[in-house]
């Protein structure tokens, strides 16, 4: 059996399983919020700036949550599916042992012809998830900006997603006063390109804001200390950890306290 024509065949399969099985990431981010009762109205402008970190923890926790009802929902049926499409004679074969030789035969004989294929299929559902991972982290972090009434206006850049808050039209006319906040859900790749081109907009009140666990003193001195940039990172980082460190905040102290001290000028 080639590798390669396995890995080509499972990808096709994957996009047939996941072809109107599985919503998108504006879908599934949107039904979290719905699911929590986070929507417009559902709490105050003061309430939301306060409660930010707790907000986008719960909503990116409750996120991962719907996308696993959908991936059990599109996987657990669409993957045998189409494998046995992909694949007839393996089934009729196996069906045929099972007649014969018992069911635990013909399940065996499947699963041993089946084995490269689930193989490559579930390193796809995980290398979606991290795909989708970002661009999740990117939508939560706008809806909770909604929440908390900050203005913005998203920026498509080479490695990441600009919120220019309150609009690039104000970066444009001062920006010395309005905010760019750069989405990264984790800072394991391409993070050294995404400062290096914030650092090259030359703007006093940049903010890289990731959902990244485990931030190292390496990002530290490299984000903070050579570039300058604020990073902002959950609360509980920022007590624990980071205290000391003027640069690293916390995404209730970025929400209730730096935001407002920006947004007079705006």
């Amino acid at each position: 059996m080639d590798a390669r024509e396995v890995k080509r065949q499972t990808a096709d399969l994957m996009k047939a399983v996941r072809k109107g099985r599985l919503p998108s990431s504006v879908r599934i981010v949107a039904q979290a919020f719905e699911e929590l009762g986070l929507v417009p109205g559902s709490v105050s402008k003061e309430d939301a700036r306060r409660r930010f970190n707790d907000i986008l923890w719960v909503a990116w926790k409750h996120t991962l949550e719907v996308l696993e009802r959908y991936e059990e929902q599109a996987y657990a049926r669409g993957i045998p599916e189409c494998l046995m499409r992909l694949l007839p004679n393996v089934t009729e074969a196996a069906s045929r042992r099972s007649r014969e030789e018992g069911f635990e035969d013909g399940v065996l004989m499947l699963f041993d012809y089946w084995y490269p294929y689930l193989r490559e299929a579930f390193l796809s559902v995980s290398q979606s998830r991290k795909t989708r991972g970002g661009g999740d982290f990117e939508l939560q972090f706008g809806r909770v900006l909604k929440l908390a009434e900050i203005p913005y206006q998203e920026v498509k850049r080479a490695f990441r997603v600009d919120f220019m808050i309150p609009s690039d039209e104000a970066f444009q006319r001062n920006r010395t006063v309005a905010v760019i906040a750069s989405a990264k859900r984790t800072l394991r790749e391409r993070w050294r390109e995404v400062v290096e081109e914030l650092y090259a907009m030359r703007a006093p009140n940049v903010f890289l804001v990731t959902a990244n666990g485990e931030v190292g003193e390496g990002h530290i001195r490299h984000i903070c200390s050579d570039y300058g940039i604020h990073l902002v990172v959950w609360d509980h980082l920022k007590r624990d950890r980071y205290r000391d460190e003027p640069l690293v905040l916390g995404y209730t102290e970025w929400a209730y306290e730096r935001i407002p001290a920006l947004e007079q000028f705006w």
